[in-house]
């Protein structure tokens, strides 16, 4: 399988990018729950997120195995916390979205790996402090992910100010 490396996503990434997306939209809505059934995410987010140098995948030589976007500075759907509060409310921090797993490597701790390369890198290359993400309350897998890099629970937000979204973060050391 080879040694997987983080890097930013270029255009010629694509293809492979949307596949992924394709199967993790796939795979959700196997899991009964409504997150990312609506086209989002779609090429033309990632290919924002790629021009904005803000897409990262987790690849080999050939094959790309995980992607997820890092937002350095603040998210308006992170401004309002409810049932909690955020860890370090006024640093530095990146929201991580977008994140997915290639069908091929569901299963192989891939997820684990590519938050914790992106939050060193965004350590190392950004100065961010904490990193914040939010999950569906149904979506297990995320939860379970970002709970063993070591996310804590911090109360629910809402996406576009509708979708509710259980809330983490986690301090950088």
């Amino acid at each position: 399988m080879g040694n997987f490396k983080l890097r930013l996503a270029t255009t010629a990434d694509m293809d492979q990018i949307m596949v992924i997306i394709r199967g993790a939209q796939t795979f959700i809505a196997k899991q009964g729950f409504d997150q990312w059934q609506d086209g989002y995410p779609a090429q033309a987010d990632m290919l924002a997120d790629i021009k904005a140098s803000r897409l990262y995948v987790l690849a080999n030589d050939t094959q790309i195995a995980a992607v997820a976007a890092a937002i350095v500075g603040v998210d308006p759907n992170y401004r309002l916390i409810e049932a909690g509060s955020w860890l370090m409310p006024s640093a530095k921090y990146a929201a991580i979205h977008r994140v997915a797993v290639s069908n091929r490597f569901r299963g192989q701790h891939l997820a684990e790996t590519l938050f914790t390369k992106l939050m060193a890198t965004l350590r190392r290359d950004q100065g961010v402090v904490s990193v914040r993400v939010d999950t569906h309350k149904q979506n297990q897998v995320m939860q379970h992910v970002v709970q063993k890099v070591g996310f804590e629970y911090c109360g629910h937000i809402y996406i576009d100010g509708n979708a509710q979204r259980l809330a983490y973060e986690c301090v950088l050391k």
